[in-house]
């Protein structure tokens, strides 16, 4: 028998199957090469920073072309909200998981605080990201990052108001408990302390659940931008030279005038270092500071590169003695007036109303110390974190004197702490630090719940 002709006059019957398994082959590939790419992205910002870190690193990471990067990104900063959102997915899957598989309550809260640990802990370099350098692309990353947060708050909150009782927590609570925990999470991986995170886990679930449910006075707080603030009067008038942000009248001050003048040598160091601190302080917290340089520094400050140098080594060295001649006048303002107080709880409510109040009429200090510090360098990131760790001592006597039945544990105070600074921050990336007062009976509550109870922490907050 003759072999059956084939059909050459048109296409075979499973041309249409071929070409449907060759795009979704493609398809695949191409899913592929972006994940090795957003890899990439996260393994250069992780050792590197986004500011440092470039598509020729990314490239070379992944083992892709150049042109591959931009078959799939537009830029670097398109490569860090795609890889963003990617990293941000992958760990609300996560937790929702651990949520879903999870019963009850508080066993929906550990689980939904473990896997965001387990998470992190995987990937240093993920949590860099998301916490950090989404910042540094401006209002695009600040709204992902929002969103995100957003997300986790949602299980949170199911998970606490599965715990007896009636009642809710308030959404700046709920920011808090999440910037307690990012802040917990991100210290213990700096200081490689991967191992003991997890064993936190059951401490934090305590702190967290202290704030369930919040009370009636603390939900009725206005909300955002729904009243004035003014400064506390310790803070109004004029400014001294070298506080960072300078007053009205002395924003145009230029260098001494030249000529023979009868000032000292000492007198005139002294101007150049300050009019150099405020300059850095300024310029960083209008262009960042991966674009700051000592050539704009010293125009700003009206001296010389020499001049400059005399006083610091680099940028970096003047970047943070701004931050340390901030740090320190604010850390003096709310160490007066938590000391002025009696009792330490009123204490606590008034060294935060002084942090809030410093913050808000210096926002030039407020985004160098809340924003550029923790992701411009190391050093300038630990001196950050160091930072705060300083004003959290104020908290420290509520390890003793609690009224509550059982103490919390130490963790407590640095998670407190890391909520409080999480608001500082939010406030900052909105550009609306001149707002921040208004937290200070929402920030007072969530600084003593953990320690008085929330019904008593709520009466000191309110009255004080």
């Amino acid at each position: 028998m003759a072999p059956k002709s084939r059909t050459t006059d048109g296409p075979s019957a499973d041309a249409p199957a071929r070409s449907a398994r060759g795009a979704v082959a493609r398809e695949k590939a191409r899913r592929a090469q972006r994940l090795r790419l957003a890899l990439a992205m996260v393994e250069a910002i992780g050792e590197h920073g986004y500011r440092a870190a470039t598509i020729a690193d990314v490239v070379t990471r992944a083992g892709l072309s150049r042109k591959t990067f931009y078959d799939h990104f537009a830029n670097k900063e398109d490569c860090l909200l795609i890889t963003f959102d990617l990293v941000a997915d992958e760990g609300l899957r996560r937790v929702e998981r651990a949520y879903r598989d999870a019963e009850g309550w508080p066993g929906r809260v550990e689980a939904a605080i473990r896997a965001l640990f387990e998470s992190a802990i995987e990937n240093p370099g993920a949590l860099r990201l998301t916490l950090l350098e989404i910042g540094a692309v401006g209002a695009a990353g600040i709204e992902r990052r929002e969103r995100s947060l957003a997300r986790y708050q949602h299980f949170l909150r199911g998970a606490l108001e599965l715990a007896p009782g009636e009642g809710t927590v308030s959404d700046t609570v709920l920011r808090a408990v999440i910037g307690g925990l990012n802040r917990v999470l991100y210290r213990g991986v700096l200081r490689r302390e991967r191992g003991k995170l997890l064993a936190l886990v059951p401490d934090l679930v305590s702190w967290a659940s202290s704030y369930y449910p919040t009370p009636a006075a603390i939900l009725a707080e206005p909300p955002t931008g729904a009243r004035e603030q003014s400064p506390p009067p310790l803070l109004n008038g004029g400014r001294a030279p070298g506080t960072l942000a300078p007053h009205a009248s002395l924003r145009h001050r230029r260098g001494l005038p030249r000529g023979d003048q009868n000032v000292s040598r000492s007198f005139v160091v002294h101007s150049q270092r300050e009019r150099i601190l405020d300059a850095v302080a300024n310029l960083a917290a209008a262009q960042g500071y991966a674009e700051l340089t000592v050539e704009d520094i010293a125009e700003q400050a009206a001296v010389s590169l020499k001049a400059f140098y005399e006083h610091f080594a680099d940028k970096e060295d003047a970047f943070l003695v701004a931050y340390e001649v901030g740090h320190g006048k604010v850390l003096a303002m709310v160490e007066h007036a938590y000391a002025a107080e009696s009792d330490w709880r009123l204490g606590v409510r008034a060294g935060i109303a002084a942090l809030f109040g410093f913050l808000a009429t210096e926002p030039a200090f407020a985004r160098i110390a809340l924003v550029d510090a923790l992701a411009a360098t190391v050093l300038t990131a630990e001196r950050s974190n160091a930072g705060v760790s300083a004003f959290a001592q104020m908290l420290v006597p509520g390890l003793e004197e609690v009224a509550v039945q059982s103490p919390p544990a130490a963790v407590t105070v640095e998670a407190i702490a890391g909520g409080i600074f999480d608001l500082c921050l939010q406030y900052t990336l909105e550009d609306r630090i001149r707002e921040l007062p208004e937290l200070t009976v929402s920030a007072t509550y969530i600084a003593l719940a953990p320690f008085l109870g929330s019904a008593e922490a709520a009466r000191i907050a309110v009255a004080g």
